[in-house]
């Protein structure tokens, strides 16, 4: 009787084991899943700058601004207020914003590009260029010109390289959603350097989670635009 509960304990012990030891190993497989990324080796300058410029605004986590309101840019680039409008290097108070404002702090924080200072120059240039009659605007305004996607969709698309929405993606890419399949734009992001399942992932806010996240949501959408930095 003795001998038949040692063996029965014997044997519990190396199924527990087993388990334990097979729980390990996939976790381990996960771990190493999730840490796979883009070596920096293999990216341009640019894309190195965009890339870097994006994960600053993660770390800071601003919340989604669910009002969507248009606000005058009385914060300097350095988060600063100011309490009149900053222009060039304007922006909105920095604990909050929306998907576009990502792309803006990222290409400052990035060290590439200041859109407020870019689109309003070249709203003044070719203002039809711009679908401006959306939002009944006869003339560039600094405080919201560079917040609204479609507006960025049209530089991005006059100066930096359009790829196709299929593949190629890489990251620092400039990734613009028709999330509604409207035929308008209405969401964008920064693709990451982290890849889950063959999947990049992306760096945007949205109202679900509620603030900028790094998120597999790459092909969650209907893609309307691509675009990549140029050297």
């Amino acid at each position: 009787m003795k001998m038949n509960f040692l063996v029965l304990i014997l044997l519990v012990f190396f199924v527990c084991n087993e388990d334990s030891n097979e729980n390990i190993r996939i976790s381990k497989e996960i771990e190493t899943i999730e840490k796979l990324t883009t070596p920096d080796s293999l990216l341009t300058p640019g894309q190195r700058k965009v890339l870097n410029g994006a994960k600053l605004t993660l770390r800071h986590g601003y919340e989604y601004d669910m009002t969507m309101g248009y606000y005058i840019t009385e914060y300097n680039d350095k988060g600063q207020y100011i309490g009149e409008r900053v222009f060039p290097g304007g922006d909105i108070n920095p604990d909050i914003g929306v998907c576009t404002d990502v792309i803006i702090r990222a290409l400052r924080l990035g060290e590439v590009i200041d859109l407020q200072k870019a689109l309003n120059e070249d709203i003044k240039k070719a203002v039809k260029d711009y679908p401006m009659h959306r939002w009944s605007s006869k003339k560039p305004d600094p405080n919201i010109d560079q917040r609204r996607v479609m507006n960025l969709e049209v530089w991005f698309g006059k100066y930096w390289t359009q790829l196709n929405t299929e593949d190629d993606w890489q990251p620092g890419d400039i990734v613009v959603w028709d999330m509604a399949k409207s035929g308008n734009s209405d969401h964008i992001g920064i693709v990451s350097d982290k890849i889950v399942n063959g999947r990049y992932w992306v760096i945007h806010n949205h109202p679900d989670p509620g603030f900028v996240a790094e998120e597999d949501k790459l092909f969650y959408w209907k893609i309307s635009g691509h675009y990549r930095i140029k050297e």
